[in-house]
């Protein structure tokens, strides 16, 4: 007999038992949480190339069954090849709401600080990117939409409307908009917003884990657009052999800190979601002061040009492992499967193979100039002992 079900006659024990059984199955039920989807995308379109693959992957994430929502970390263009215009904006914006899904974008480097300074309009291009993507703090754009935490209700960061934290069956997700440094401060007119918006994501990332500590999530998805770990490879090979990739892109120093610190903490699943490197992984880069990798922590980095192709990132709050992930592969845009002399203008290759022609000259130069150096040295030496 299960504890608390009344007794009495045969029929009124099997009926109560039939009650508490059902009783039982509800509450178990109403206790297991539903897995879910959600599409991870970014760093696509750049060339021409690209936007003639753009329509097929929108229509791909169109098609997608029972996507939770859109997540795009940055980069919906290349100012190289089109100009950061508030129609170019507005209608990728108008692309990716029509799909269905809710819309999540956190800006890229290209989307605001690569744009050309001097625009004949004189625009604050992160006020643009700020009015046309997230014109209601605290809500998500796109059919349905939902409601979130903006850090624009914070009395530190008011501006920073694009950070947002939500949840969903006991799993949080953020975004942080934080871009990588470009070159030179002196060359770098938006150096400040650059630093300002890494101490905002810093902040935010702390809130992130006050959140859920406070409702003990089962897990944590946090979206950004700068790569931290661009070189993907076995932390005891850096520390022998190249020990510079131990802590590339030192801006976010900080921000890998508190990442280890939080992730020593929370002890369960974290991935990190970013774009940036254009190259689609799944490792585990984050180590400690000792070398030692923070095994909770996964970071993938979705697709982008030329692979215009997406990410499908499962939920399941019930498994210890929380994430998984599924390549999407656009049949259509497998352009390199086309031989190359049955490509057409729809292939054009961009400016970057010209450029690194360039870019091998000039590193070639400080080893060209060390073995003169060298040379110089051999035949002094040489001279001196044979005179």
């Amino acid at each position: 007999m299960i504890d608390g079900c009344p007794r009495g006659s045969a029929r009124t024990r099997i009926r109560s038992v039939l009650v508490c059984l059902a009783i039982l199955l509800g509450a178990s039920s109403g206790q297991a949480a539903a897995p879910f989807e959600f599409a991870l995308v970014g760093d696509y379109p750049y060339f021409p190339r690209d936007d003639a693959g753009f329509p097929h992957l929108l229509e791909d994430l169109r098609d997608a069954p029972s996507l939770s929502w859109i997540v795009h970390v940055g980069d919906l263009h290349n100012p190289r090849a089109t100009d950061c215009t508030e129609a170019l904006y507005k209608g990728r914006l108008d692309l990716f709401t029509s799909l269905g899904p809710p819309f999540i974008l956190t800006p890229g480097d290209n989307d605001w600080s690569d744009c050309d300074a001097e625009s004949p309009e004189g625009t604050d291009f992160l006020a643009r990117v700020r009015r046309i993507f997230f014109p209601n703090a605290g809500r998500v754009e796109g059919a349905p939409g939902f409601v979130v935490r903006s850090q624009a209700a914070s009395t530190d960061f008011p501006e920073v409307v694009e950070n947002i934290i939500w949840e969903r069956e006991g799993v949080v997700f953020a975004t942080l908009h934080m871009i990588a440094f470009s070159g030179p401060a002196i060359f770098d007119d938006v150096r400040e917003d650059r630093l300002r918006l890494i101490d905002a994501g810093e902040a935010w990332l702390d809130e992130v884990f006050r959140v859920a500590r406070e409702t003990n999530a089962r897990g944590v998805f946090v979206a950004l657009q700068a790569d931290p770990w661009p070189t993907s490879g076995s932390v005891r090979y850096f520390e022998a052999l190249e020990p510079q990739h131990l802590n590339e892109r030192s801006e976010f120093t900080g921000f890998k800190q508190k990442l280890v610190g939080h992730a020593r903490a929370f002890k369960k699943p974290i991935v990190i979601g970013h774009g940036d490197t254009h190259l689609y992984r799944i490792d585990k880069p984050l180590h400690d002061e000792h070398l030692e990798t923070l095994q909770n922590v996964t970071r993938v980095e979705g697709f982008g040009s030329p692979d215009g192709h997406w990410v499908r990132v499962r939920v399941e709050p019930d498994r210890e492992e929380v994430f998984s992930f599924r390549q999407e592969w656009v049949p259509e845009n497998m352009y390199t499967l086309v031989p190359r002399e049955d490509r057409t203008d729809a292939y054009e290759e961009d400016l970057l193979g010209a450029r690194l022609y360039v870019i091998r000259i000039a590193q070639a130069v400080p080893k060209v100039l060390a073995l003169i150096g060298l040379v110089s040295v051999i035949r002094f030496v040489y001279r001196r002992v044979t005179v």
